[in-house]
């Protein structure tokens, strides 16, 4: 039975027990995605999408700009605030194994409105960060033609590559990765494993190499003067935006064999092992070169070139070119996962959501490839790059909120003070770091600085002592059934993040400040562009919703847990319970008993 219009809301929360034995729209199971994703094809989509411009452009960058040779630090620390984030999806991973990443997750613990707009900045992260790579990959391709094979402005070849209104190598990057995404997963999986394998090699070659040329004076002094250890943090604000894509492990998560062990380790393992890639790597280059000298837009190639290895040069510059299309790939694999999550939950038309035979997402790869190929071939980035950082950086705080909205509850006496601390926590940390960021150096600026961030301390203190544990992870989100899900699924062993709620609370932190890094211009077009996602979700996603019109239940795969789960609805309503009475329960936010029995 539907819900009517007065009883819809777009805070509404879907069920834990509906993510896995709910098939949305369909429930042909023709139309579920397959497991197929081993560990190490997780690994690979993670490596693969996060190592790109850090090692080739930003070891440079903040060698020469901010840090000399502390970099290694730089990277460290920004290592660390991305564990903080990758811990919390690594635990959200491996508990609600399914597609959406940072989506779904929301769409559990906080609302149905806020996973939508979860969603749009994954959007970001995918597609338009995507083609971002894209279009940075059609310029390296003119870069190196002019510079290591020495083709002059004035050949064919180069003005036909840079016509200056299009971008055509972007343009055929994009359109080689819709065709081997469209030919099937498996096609596009083999590639994936093999050219982050090879960019691992690469990196691993490359980084060796310069341990060769490696000579101890270019380490003095180790924290330039001029830098200080400021830099040092400022080098880490930069080398964080290296670590984004370990999260796309998560947006496939639905299609990872064994999840819930594979999903938290695939996310760790990802971060280790990039950092410890770009620690040595930073090491490396400022081995080979004076800080001073380091080129800030081509580090390793230049650095071999100014010891004379010319063919080591050429190597890099090579190997940039070849591996980097592997980040667009893996992009565009993400983004179709993406709209089958939200196809499935009604938010978008099922025309996302089709399997084909061969089991791939072919609509949402052809509609996704085509829009990041238009927006690759004819759309700068001069302004969206601030856009795309501070939506990634929202959909992170987004997780981090989740896990402590399923972990925590609110005590009895004060039902809503887990979500009051919360958003408070939010408010506090962006308004700190917007005075660190610029009014740091006035003494109101100081004293603001120091009263907020005990602030922020305190109410951690009092997260962690008056929000206690959940009995089950989420029991405190959904419906009664969602207790009894928990206590089927008690005895599987699952990864849990430590030290909460003081770890996700930092990872919180570290993304507000981060975010307050960026220009106001970025900040105001993601409030643009959250307008825009708000239109499009109650034109459409509104009306459309599952949850707000059929009922979660309507979609149930497995007749017997149907039937457990009315059994357990009618033990704890009144026994002549009517279906109008079980739609409604299950299908609105969180409220008291005695609200559900009065309306119902």
């Amino acid at each position: 039975m539907s819900r009517t219009a007065t009883n819809r809301s777009s805070w509404i929360r879907k069920p834990l027990w509906a993510i896995n034995n709910v098939a949305g729209s369909s429930s042909d199971e023709d139309q579920q995605l397959r497991r197929h994703l081993t560990l190490f094809d997780l690994v690979c989509v993670g490596i693969g999408g996060t190592i790109g411009s850090g090692i080739f452009v930003l070891c440079g960058l903040i060698s020469h700009q901010y840090a000399g040779p502390a970099t290694f630090l730089s990277w460290a620390i920004a290592g660390v605030a991305a564990f903080l984030s990758g811990v919390c999806f690594a635990e959200l991973a491996g508990r609600i194994p399914t597609s959406g990443s940072s989506y779904i997750y929301s769409y559990v613990s906080i609302g149905e409105l806020p996973a939508f707009l979860a969603a749009a900045c994954l959007t970001l992260e995918y597609t338009v960060a995507g083609s971002a790579v894209a279009r940075s990959w059609g310029d390296k391709v003119v870069e190196y033609l002019s510079l290591q094979l020495h083709f002059a402005d004035t050949d064919l070849i180069m003005r036909l590559l840079d016509p200056g209104w299009v971008n055509p190598m972007a343009f055929a990057v994009s359109a080689v990765s819709v065709i081997l995404l469209a030919g099937g997963i498996k096609e596009s999986k083999w590639a994936t494993n093999l050219i982050s394998s090879v960019k691992v090699l690469l990196v691993v070659s490359m980084t060796l190499a310069g341990f060769v040329l490696f000579k101890k004076e270019n380490w003095t002094p180790f924290i330039p003067q001029q830098f200080g250890v400021a830099g040092i943090f400022r080098g880490a604000t930069s080398s964080f935006f290296g670590f984004i894509g370990y999260d796309e492990v998560c947006c496939i998560a639905g299609e990872a064999t064994n999840p819930r062990e594979n999903l938290p380790k695939a996310v760790l393992w990802v971060i280790a092992m990039v950092t410890v890639l770009y620690m040595t790597a930073s090491i490396s280059l400022i081995g080979m070169q004076p800080y001073q000298e380091i080129s800030d837009t081509s580090g390793f190639p230049a650095a071999f070139q100014w010891n004379g290895v010319s063919w080591a040069a050429q190597v890099c510059a090579a190997g940039e070119v070849l591996t980097l299309p592997i980040v667009v790939v893996i992009s565009l694999m993400a983004q179709p996962r993406l709209f089958y999550a939200l196809s499935q939950d009604g938010l978008l038309p099922s025309f996302f959501g089709r399997v084909d035979a061969t089991g791939n997402l072919r609509n949402g790869t052809l509609v996704s490839g085509i829009s990041m190929t238009l927006i690759a071939a004819f759309v700068p980035f001069t302004y969206l790059d601030d856009l795309i950082s501070a939506g990634i950086l929202v959909a992170f705080t987004m997780t981090n909120s989740s896990l402590l909205l399923l972990r925590r509850s609110s005590p009895e006496h004060s039902p809503f003070l887990l979500e009051k601390l919360i958003v408070v926590f939010h408010v506090l940390s962006f308004s700190l770091a917007l005075i660190i960021r610029h009014f740091a150096v006035h003494w109101i600026g100081k004293l603001s600085s120091v009263l907020i961030s005990c602030a922020l301390i305190a109410i951690g203190v009092i997260m962690a002592l008056q929000c206690k544990e959940c009995a089950r992870f989420g029991s405190n989100r959904n419906d009664e059934y969602d207790s009894s899900f928990g206590r089927q699924i008690a005895s599987v062993a699952f990864f849990q993040a430590p030290c909460l709620p003081y770890l996700p609370l930092a990872g919180a932190f570290v993304n507000w400040y981060l975010l307050a890094q960026l220009e106001i211009a970025g900040i105001l077009l993601l409030l643009l562009y959250f307008a825009l996602a708000v239109m499009g979700y109650f034109s459409y996603g509104y009306s459309h919703s599952i949850g707000n019109t059929r009922g979660w239940d309507s979609g149930l795969k497995d007749e017997a847990l149907k039937q457990e789960l009315y059994s357990v609805l009618s033990s704890s309503e009144a026994d002549d319970a009517s279906d109008d009475t079980f739609h409604r329960v299950i299908s609105m936010p969180r409220v008291s008993k005695e609200y559900q029995r009065e309306i119902t």
